[in-house]
């Protein structure tokens, strides 16, 4: 899911980008902020792209996270990490510590992308045959209808890949008015 995580947060990012146009100079800020925040809630995962990269401050993160989710929602993976209170929780820090580094707007920005990217790595492993209940928790637990989902690594995916692929394409070139 590496790849289709990275490719749904940077088409987000583009999308955001289009609907919401920040300063020219932040679009390339925006897109690859939001395709590495798609990573984020992979961190509750020991063997997740996230928890590996860099060690030991992520492997550690990882014990907290599933921690944390365990207490507030019974599971360790796919729990707290997949909803939307831990992907705002993301935004505001990335944009309290961007803050800390660049003002104005780009702390903004930064902190915006974060929290979209999260989500929508959350949203996408939703999507996936293993499902993620908590992905617009605590407001509801929805479970996807079975004909949308995929396998990991699966012919779904590749199809999923692919739609990412064209609306990424047309939303860089400017073909898909808003």
């Amino acid at each position: 899911m590496g790849r289709t995580h990275a490719l749904s947060g940077a088409v987000l990012g583009l999308a955001v980008c289009a609907a919401v146009p920040p300063p020219p100079a932040l679009v390339p800020v925006v897109v690859l902020v939001c395709a590495l925040a798609a990573f984020a809630p992979d961190l509750d995962h020991p063997s997740s792209t996230a928890t590996r990269a860099l060690p030991p401050v992520t492997w550690l993160l990882c014990r907290l996270i599933r921690w944390l989710s365990r207490l507030l929602t019974g599971v360790s993976h796919r729990g707290f990490s997949h909803s939307p209170v831990f992907a705002a929780g993301i935004g505001l820090l990335a944009w309290w510590a961007t803050a800390f580094v660049v003002p104005g707007d780009t702390a903004v920005w930064t902190g915006v992308a974060a929290g979209a990217g999260c989500w929508i790595g959350a949203i996408g492993d939703e999507l996936t045959s293993a499902g993620n209940r908590f992905a617009f928790w605590p407001l509801a637990r929805i479970r996807w209808p079975d004909v949308l989902r995929f396998r990991t690594g699966g012919r779904g995916e590749h199809v999923v890949v692919a739609l990412l692929a064209v609306t990424g394409v047309g939303l860089v070139t400017g073909s898909w008015a808003w």
